[in-house]
């Protein structure tokens, strides 16, 4: 999606060619913006949390 912002291309484009949503795009878009490519790190964790052993 960055990539393709670059390239001078549309939300609305962009989201047809990632299969998402025009606010998906800007989200991403805008949180790129803020925080470079740090930003392009996943941020999920799957399974289950693990448990605290204080």
């Amino acid at each position: 999606m960055v990539l393709a912002s670059a390239g001078g291309n549309t939300v609305p484009v962009i989201a047809r060619l990632a299969a998402t949503s025009p606010d998906r795009v800007r989200e991403v878009i805008h949180r790129f913006n803020d925080e470079g490519m740090a930003s392009l790190d996943p941020r999920w964790a799957g399974g289950r949390p693990l448990p605290d052993h204080r």
